[in-house]
């Protein structure tokens, strides 16, 4: 019998599971299981995705065994990434809370990482949003300048274009 294939499966919040990947295993369990570090019930907008050699995302089927998949031939850990992939037309047809936040943080680092382009007063409105939702009513600028500093909220290129922001 194998031992099976080390994995990491990269969360919408950054953290990473540490998986060793059993040969039997189907991607559909492996959605199912890291779906439950979440407590998710709506799973069926979510999916399991490798990155391949060109820097795409190749969704895993969840009819297949995680390991019968066309991976880069890279030796070591396989990294996986748990992500959104089918989207909807507005939050309001969510129904679970879990499924909202990992929502807001796929946009959230979307707008970060400029894959989700925005010009620089959304996403200042956006910023105020997040900062918001994470700590609550405004209560001094420094406080604010602070937790800015921690969040990774404003993109580089806004950065670039309002330089004071950077140096606060």
């Amino acid at each position: 019998m194998s031992d099976g294939r080390k994995s990491q499966v990269v969360l919408l919040d950054e953290r990473r599971l540490d998986i060793v990947i059993q040969p039997k295993l189907y991607t559909s369990d492996l959605l199912d299981m890291v779906s439950s570090h979440f407590r998710l019930k709506e799973k069926q907008y979510f999916g399991i995705a490798f990155v391949d050699d060109t820097g795409h995302y190749n969704w895993l089927s969840l009819e297949k065994r995680v390991l019968d998949h066309d991976f880069p031939k890279k030796s070591g850990i396989l990294v996986l990434h748990f992500s959104i992939r089918f989207y909807i037309e507005t939050i309001g047809l969510l129904r679970d809370t879990p499924t909202i936040e990992l929502f807001y943080l796929n946009a959230r680092q979307a707008v970060f990482k400029g894959l989700i382009e925005c010009d620089s007063e959304t996403v200042f409105e956006l910023a105020a949003h997040v900062l918001q939702f994470s700590h609550g009513d405004f209560v001094s600028e420094e406080e604010t300048r602070n937790e800015l500093k921690k969040l990774p909220v404003i993109p580089t290129f806004v950065l670039k274009e309002h330089p004071s922001i950077g140096y606060w």
